[in-house]
């Protein structure tokens, strides 16, 4: 019988432990730091949307939406890359590495992301 309980008790535990892991989708706000070469599409913020349960990444650069491939989410980074650019955030100090590739070059923008509340 006590073996029934756990086996009930310990999802249920980690479940309301990590119920922000469950949540649906959450949004980033980042500024990107001026690497000194920008393509013409970077304004120097981006915005950030990300659904841990779907495995969906998206981003807003100025204009430009993208909707990312290759996403890995887990609870240490999120990543992904599509068409000429790629995204890496790391969750512990939300800071962003931002990669556009050109022609025969890459510019690659640091920055800081502030996770917003829903409903913001």
């Amino acid at each position: 019988m006590r073996s029934i309980g756990l086996i009930i008790a310990l999802p249920l535990i980690s479940l309301l432990m990590s119920a922000d892991a469950f949540a649906a989708e959450q949004r980033l706000d980042c500024v990107l730091t001026d690497t000194g070469e920008q393509l013409a599409s970077n304004n120097g913020a981006v915005s950030v949307e990300f659904d841990e349960g779907s495995k969906a990444l998206r981003a807003q650069d100025g204009s430009r939406t993208y909707s990312f491939n290759n996403v890995s989410i887990s609870n240490i980074a999120i990543s992904g890359d599509v068409d000429t650019v790629s995204l890496g955030i790391d969750r512990s100090s939300w800071g962003i590495v931002w990669q556009q590739y050109g022609a025969n070059k890459v510019v690659t923008e640091f920055g800081q992301c502030k996770r917003m509340k829903a409903g913001d």
